[in-house]
């Protein structure tokens, strides 16, 4: 299947999308983005997703965004590409303009780019089953993480750092040794019966899967508090787990060789990506009803 880009409101395949390097996306990181996972060619999470853009393009104080316009971008996009289980990503930038720091004035168009993947879970699947190691890295960050932006070098170096030890992610320490979350997942961990995890706040991204988790667990009757570790308390607890938009539930064994817990995905990790399939099988008999509902015409609405 054909990799598609829309770029400012036109398909076309991914190598022939070209922005310019006046761009502030380009030259300054001046934009945002969003990672949605598609489920039988639906967004997941998709309001969740929007939200948390909407918020980071007003914390940056971006124009106003036509996300619903944007929205039906985003499913001709997955139409025209036939990809049913995959990724979305969307980027939008403060737009072009002559190199300069402040912002352009008068304002310019801002650049809107989506790209549809498909995306292959069984590696990711199977690492489920066996668990996966961190390795710490210290914590580089711009001290806005909350907000989705695209200054994500240090996050890169990192995520390098783990891929060069053999390991599957890095877990970020700050200046006073405290762990905040991992380079692309959010961190949870359990111990002593309960769940817990970084405070929200400026340090760490709002994770939607994590809040998606923090809701599942009412149900398992687990509960959580929010909690701020040290490395070597992290290495103790006796379980640690990852979630995220393609991770979705991912168990931890090692962190830095040393072992978690059992040296096996534990009974939670496990119950928690039960949980979470099972929402996501609820929303898409949930997403298939309302695509077979009747319009008000009285003929089946599509796409």
């Amino acid at each position: 299947m054909p990799v598609l880009a829309c770029l400012n409101g036109e398909i076309m395949p991914v190598e022939q999308a070209k922005v310019s390097v006046w761009d502030r996306g380009f030259v300054f990181g001046d934009s945002v983005y969003e990672v949605f996972r598609m489920y039988q060619g639906r967004c997941w999470l998709e309001e969740e997703h929007l939200a948390r853009l909407r918020r980071s393009l007003k914390e940056l104080e971006f124009a106003p965004h036509d996300l619903a316009g944007m929205m039906e971008r985003i499913y001709r996009t997955i139409a025209a590409s036939g990809i049913k289980e995959g990724t979305l990503y969307v980027q939008i930038t403060r737009g072009v303009a002559p190199r300069s720091h402040p912002f352009p004035d008068p304002p310019v168009p801002p650049t809107e780019v989506i790209i549809v993947r498909p995306y292959d879970d069984r590696p990711t699947a199977r690492l489920r089953q066996s668990g996966v190691s961190l390795i710490s890295q210290p914590d580089l960050r711009w001290k806005r993480c909350d907000i989705k932006s695209t200054n994500l070098l240090a996050n890169v170096l990192a995520i390098e750092a783990a891929k060069r030890a053999g390991a599957f992610e890095a877990v970020l320490v700050d200046s006073e040794g405290l762990v905040t979350e991992a380079t692309h997942t959010s961190l949870i961990w359990a111990r002593d019966g309960r769940l817990e995890g970084t405070p929200e706040g400026h340090e760490i991204l709002p994770g939607l899967t994590r809040r998606l988790v923090l809701e599942l667990i009412t149900d398992l009757d687990i509960p959580f508090a929010s909690s701020r570790v040290r490395l070597d308390e992290l290495k103790q607890v006796d379980e640690l787990i990852l979630v995220g938009t393609t991770t979705e539930v991912v168990s931890v064994v090692r962190v830095d060789g040393a072992v978690i817990g059992t040296g096996q995905p534990g009974p939670i990790s496990r119950r928690l990506h039960q949980a979470y399939e099972a929402a996501v099988a609820r929303w898409l008999v949930g997403s298939a009803a309302d695509r077979a509902m009747p319009s008000a015409s009285g003929q089946a609405d599509g796409g």
